[in-house]
């Protein structure tokens, strides 16, 4: 029996300096990110301004995979089974931490399928209308809701601009608004710019939002962050609005697979905090209206998890479903 335990023991103690070794000589061949959506969105264009730079430091390529579909829940289940050394790593959205509550079987568990490596940037959401409908405030958007009916749209069941609105303004406010779902936030974009659709909930991040707003051809309500943004200085909080505790945030993760160690984990994190504290990044970030604050992968776990639980209620609250 000693001999047995010794041999385990000898058994773990090698798999953990096998495991030291490939930390030290990480990264040796080209490093994948999978993001869990299709080209030209902001996790897309994050994963590749990252992806670029970590080349560029360490002389490895980094090759962008797009894998959308069912949400994100197709990548995302493609990262969870791939081997945890560090070469595959998913990039993704907040989509992460609502899919298991929204789908019947997302394919795979957040918290356990998974480890956090870093939140590389966030956006808030943001509620707009048409010039047409005469609102300029989001109690008067509630007060026309109550009056008559309306219809809001956003890039899909599931997004959090969707979530936003439902739990903002058929919970809270307790209207009855009805979600028209687009493939896509430019879509949605496009059917409020049209008019077809008097109301949008969008991520702020949104590209070209900002630029509809400053041509008045849609006009900004409220904001999701917990002050209100630089950039749409005007535009009040929902907190300002009368809604306490509605902040939420689409935010950009990167995520190893489970059982990566530790060290690798803390070689990705520590590389992307320095490239995104580059102002040529910095910048970057904030043009497409991503901020981003300095964060372990310790910090980002503990986010995510509360993260999890958050939505996991406003998805129960709302009575949301994907399939």
């Amino acid at each position: 029996m000693t001999k047995f335990f010794s041999r385990i023991a000898a058994l773990a103690a090698g798999l953990l300096l096998a495991a030291v070794a490939n930390a030290d000589t990480y990264p040796s061949k080209p490093i994948k990110f999978v993001v869990a959506f299709a080209p030209g969105g902001g996790t897309d264009v994050i994963a590749r301004i990252i992806g670029q730079h970590l080349a560029d430091d360490w002389g490895r390529p980094v090759v962008v995979e797009n894998r959308p579909g069912a949400g994100s829940n197709i990548g995302t289940r493609q990262v969870a089974s791939a081997e945890p050394d560090g070469y595959t790593v998913l990039v993704t959205s907040t989509a992460f931490a609502i899919n298991p509550s929204l789908y019947k079987n997302a394919g795979y568990d957040p918290i356990q399928s998974f480890v956090p490596i870093i939140n590389a940037g966030y956006s808030p959401s943001i509620l707009f209308v048409h010039p047409s409908v005469p609102v300029k405030t989001l109690q008067e958007l509630i007060a026309r809701g109550k009056a008559e009916p309306l219809s809001y749209a956003s890039a899909g069941v599931g997004t959090v601009p969707f979530l936003t609105a439902e739990y903002l303004l058929n919970k809270m406010a307790g209207i009855n608004i009805t979600h028209i779902p687009f493939a896509g936030a430019g879509p949605a974009l496009n059917a409020v710019i049209g008019g077809h659709v008097p109301v949008g909930a969008a991520a702020f991040a949104t590209p070209g939002l900002t630029e509809w707003f400053a041509s008045g051809k849609l006009r900004p309500i409220a904001i999701t962050s917990a002050t209100r943004s630089a950039l749409q200085p005007d535009v009040p909080t929902a907190l300002e609005s009368g809604f306490p505790g509605m902040v939420d945030y689409t935010w950009i993760g990167f995520f190893a697979p489970s059982n990566t160690p530790k060290e690798i984990v803390a070689k990705l994190n520590q590389a992307i905090n320095r490239i995104i504290k580059v102002p040529a990044v910095q910048e970057q970030l904030t043009k497409i209206g991503f901020d981003w604050a300095p964060n372990s992968a310790e910090e980002f776990a503990a986010y995510i998890l509360a993260e999890v639980n958050k939505w996991s209620a406003v998805v129960k609250s709302t009575g949301a479903r994907a399939d």
